[in-house]
């Protein structure tokens, strides 16, 4: 990763050049940059850590930013050490239950940063097969954990692939029986999460302590294809996308034809591109080229820049986030997530209840609504 690509702004540059090896290349200069702005830029894009990091080590660096700096640091050690104590304690509730698990993004992405502390992130995402989802539900309840997402009757409707808990540590854990979350997504693609489970590996999570995770192909397929569902937006997305794909190795020629029979090559292969528009080139993956739209993302790109900063309006996300294995499809998700957005802005307005981002954190304790949730996962269907 060289981390070349067209001209950005000063604070933009730094915040690449703190997730870049600089090379031999010049660094952004911090003159002119408020440390406000750029705590703010940085914790947008989850980089601040590493940010931090990069910051402080350099000899012109304000003396007055230096504490608050490592204190950006420090924080994130002290979430990290806590998400692998909840983790330790979860994967053994887990294995009493003899469920199959696997742990996705957060630590394990975290592991391919050069430091664990420079990836800024706040919780866990674990993976059981769908068979497996309600007894693994039940054995973290009886670990401690409790549900955060409690508005039954919305789980039974929406059929997502996740349910939120808190561990009894306190740190939030999305429990997945798969990757596409959104019953509509999940129809689109072929995702196949029991597969993946079973290619499962051991990671080294720092400090002798070792996880499942997914093999380095499918963790590059996880965190793209997360990413593109998010609207790649964020600068760390790309830096685990990218450093995922180098820790493929020889095997990162194989991408192309696994994310093919997933049917996400469009949207993997988006994010790969705009990872090495912004971070440098990664190498032959197999993948094909984006195509008409392929050529709109990275337009904008060169447009308006990446990456982007408070305040600016074009970041391209619905792009990405609809992308769909076919021309037709892309349209009519374009089309579908505007007009939903436009409901939801108009019932939020409104004051109807249920309407926000968080309304599966609505407390609606219906019982018959949780069995059937729990019945449609059982089923296999859908």
């Amino acid at each position: 990763m060289d981390g070349r690509t067209t001209a950005r702004r000063p604070l933009a540059q730094v915040l690449v050049d703190s997730v870049v090896p600089p090379g031999g290349r010049d660094l952004a200069p911090l003159d002119g940059v408020s440390l406000e702005l750029l705590a703010e830029a940085a914790q947008d894009h989850r980089v601040l850590p590493a940010v931090a990091k990069h910051v402080a080590a350099r000899p012109d660096c304000p003396e007055a930013w230096r504490a608050p700096l490592r204190r950006a640091r420090d924080e994130q050690v002290v979430r990290h050490l806590g998400v692998l104590a909840e983790l330790s304690r979860l994967g053994q509730a887990l294995d009493a239950a003899d469920v199959p698990w696997v742990v996705g993004k957060g630590p394990t992405a975290a592991a391919l940063w050069p430091a664990p502390d420079m990836r800024e992130y706040y919780d866990l995402d674990l993976y059981v097969p769908r068979s497996a989802f309600r007894r693994a539900v039940g054995a973290l309840e009886d670990g401690g954990c409790t549900g955060e997402d409690r508005n039954w009757p919305l789980m039974a409707t929406s059929r997502r692939a996740e349910y939120a808990m808190r561990g009894p540590l306190g740190v939030h854990l999305d429990l997945h029986w798969d990757v596409a979350v959104p019953r509509g997504t999940r129809r689109t693609y072929r995702t196949d999460p029991d597969a993946m489970i079973g290619r499962r590996r051991a990671l080294d999570l720092g400090g002798g302590r070792t996880a499942p995770t997914f093999d380095p192909v499918d963790t590059v397929l996880v965190l793209a294809f997360h990413a593109a569902q998010c609207g790649a937006g964020r600068l760390m997305w790309l830096v685990d996308v990218a450093r995922a794909v180098e820790a493929c190795g020889t095997a990162r020629a194989g991408i192309g034809a696994r994310a093919r029979a997933m049917r996400v090559e469009v949207p993997v292969g988006l994010v790969l591109d705009r990872a090495a528009r912004v971070l440098g080139d990664l190498g032959e993956t197999g993948l094909r080229r984006g195509g008409a739209l392929g050529a709109a993302t990275a337009a904008l790109d060169a447009r308006h820049g990446f990456p982007d900063l408070p305040g600016d309006r074009h970041r391209a996300g619905r792009l990405y986030s609809s992308a769909r294995p076919r021309a037709w499809g892309t349209v009519a998700a374009l089309v579908r997530d505007a007009v939903a957005d436009r409901r939801i802005e108009r019932a939020i307005r409104r004051g109807v209840p249920g309407a926000d981002e968080k309304a599966l954190r609505h407390d609606v304790p219906d019982p018959a609504a949780r069995a059937d949730y729990f019945r449609f996962v059982d089923s296999g269907s859908g």
